[in-house]
């Protein structure tokens, strides 16, 4: 089921979203810099709809959400969730972040810990933001036009997944994702910084890498996440790269259901 929803008191915006499940634990899922919530179609039919309800958001600038502006900040992006889960009448929720939106369920954990009851973050960029060197930098930067260097990234990332795979990647990318966005969400990542708001934060958390993932790895994992959480574990998933949710639908599906469930009374 598809629907748009409000974003807090007076606000004209909307934020589109896709719900699956009809269930009393209530869990809502945030995408990555390059797609939108259509990036979890193939987990989709592997979860729990009975006992979850999940809402898969498009922020600004994604998807449903394309034609929406903003200041596409680490602040407007958690108001803006926060927003959508009051308009669905949700108490308390989990919440799960991928890539960029790793420090997203760290910002909306911070803001609202008494209602969050638990966090997944997936090969996650952290609340000390992803420092780029220069050359980096300038790489990413041309992935928002260039579709070679793009192609590139997606080859980089992913655990050996075939060219099909990334030309679909491919075109989600410049069907789904709004021009304007793209710079302004890769100077978030890049320039955040809010550690001292998340150390020591006791939300319980699931943070998962792959194996085969280049640049967020365990280490990666030890030095942030769980460095910071008290309650952070650390699941690696073997012959995986930067997209376990369409490397190996089932399996992690299995580990995220896995967790809420412990986590849910």
């Amino acid at each position: 089921m598809k629907a748009n929803v409000e974003i807090g008191a007076g606000s004209a915006a909307t934020l589109g979203y896709e719900r699956y499940g009809n269930g009393p634990t209530h869990v809502l899922v945030m995408h990555d810099w390059l797609g939108d919530h259509s990036s979890y179609a193939a987990v989709i039919p592997c979860l729990d709809g009975h006992t979850f309800t999940y809402v898969f958001v498009d922020l600004r600038g994604y998807g449903q959400s394309i034609e929406l502006s903003g200041e596409f900040t680490v602040e407007e992006i958690a108001s803006d969730c926060l927003g959508l889960v009051d308009q669905l009448g949700w108490t308390r929720f989990h919440i799960v972040g991928h890539s960029m939106t790793g420090m997203i369920t760290q910002r909306i954990a911070a803001d609202a810990p008494s209602r969050v009851i638990s966090a997944v973050a997936v090969c996650p960029v952290s609340a000390a933001g992803n420092r780029l060197p220069p050359e980096a930098l300038a790489f990413f930067k041309s992935t928002m036009e260039d579709d070679d260097a793009l192609r590139r990234l997606f080859k980089f990332v992913a655990g050996g997944l075939g060219d099909a795979w990334v030309d679909r990647k491919i075109r989600q990318n410049r069907d789904t994702v709004a021009p304007a966005c793209r710079a302004k969400y890769l100077d978030m990542f890049v320039t955040a910084d809010f550690v001292d708001d998340v150390r020591g934060l006791e939300t319980p958390y699931l943070v998962i890498v792959g194996d085969k993932d280049p640049g967020l790895d365990s280490a990666a994992m030890e030095r942030t996440f769980l460095a910071w959480h008290p309650n952070a574990e650390l699941h690696v998933i073997p012959n995986c790269g930067h997209y376990p949710m369409q490397e190996c639908p089932p399996y992690f599906a299995n580990v995220i259901e896995s967790f809420l469930k412990r986590l849910t009374s």
